[in-house]
């Protein structure tokens, strides 16, 4: 069918998946960062697939000289996940963390492995399904949140659902005391282990340097 014959936003839509490679199976909207430490940057694919068409880059994360203990990692949009791989979309750079002049970005629409993406949550519980009121399976012993910075460093994403991710942390790269401070029940995501514990987290902040206010 010729792409005059449809409607505008059905046109931008099919244009949008041929630009990206098949639908996303979970529609996401929420912020994340890029956990990337080569230099060359994590490439971002027109499919959800490893083989996929390179589209473009984005910029490992960085330690600002004033700051040697901040991570400052590029911000984007998730739009959607396939198979452990992320549709994102708006990636930025944030000099005014870096303190240098913005990196170049790609910041069009493509597909990233939820491998190099991680979350900040601000709940205080995570939990076995993506629903509030489901059990909860990841908490910490002393009822703190989840957004520690710690925890964005040793956090990457599996799935996503709305506004809720389901995360996966490696809890051996965790500081002592928050490690002994993680508390896990039993019945957590298909995969979950006392190692690499995993659970879905909402109340998902994309302000690196301080919390979402609100939200």
């Amino acid at each position: 069918m010729p792409i005059r014959s449809l409607s505008r936003r059905t046109a931008a839509l099919l244009l949008a998946t041929s630009t990206v490679g098949a639908a996303a199976a979970d529609d996401c909207r929420f912020g994340a960062f890029v956990q990337e430490d080569d230099p060359a940057g994590l490439n971002v694919r027109a499919t959800p697939s490893p083989s996929g068409r390179v589209l473009g880059t984005l910029p490992r994360s960085v330690r600002p000289a004033d700051n040697p203990d901040f991570i400052v990692r590029i911000e984007l949009d998730v739009l959607g996940q396939d198979g452990g791989w992320f549709h994102v979309r708006h990636a930025r750079d944030n000099p005014a963390l870096t303190s240098r002049p913005a990196r170049p970005v790609f910041s069009g629409d493509g597909w990233v492995s939820g491998r190099k993406l991680t979350v900040k949550s601000q709940a205080t519980r995570g939990h076995a399904s993506p629903d509030a009121a489901s059990p909860t399976v990841l908490a910490l012993r002393d009822g703190g949140g989840l957004d520690n910075d710690a925890f964005v460093a040793v956090t990457h994403l599996l799935g996503c659902h709305g506004k809720w991710a389901l995360i996966e942390l490696d809890a051996s790269r965790l500081p002592a005391d928050l490690r002994s401070n993680l508390k896990l029940s039993p019945g957590g995501p298909p995969g979950a282990t006392p190692a690499h514990p995993r659970a879905w987290v909402d109340r998902l902040c994309s302000v690196q340097e301080t919390s979402c206010d609100g939200q």
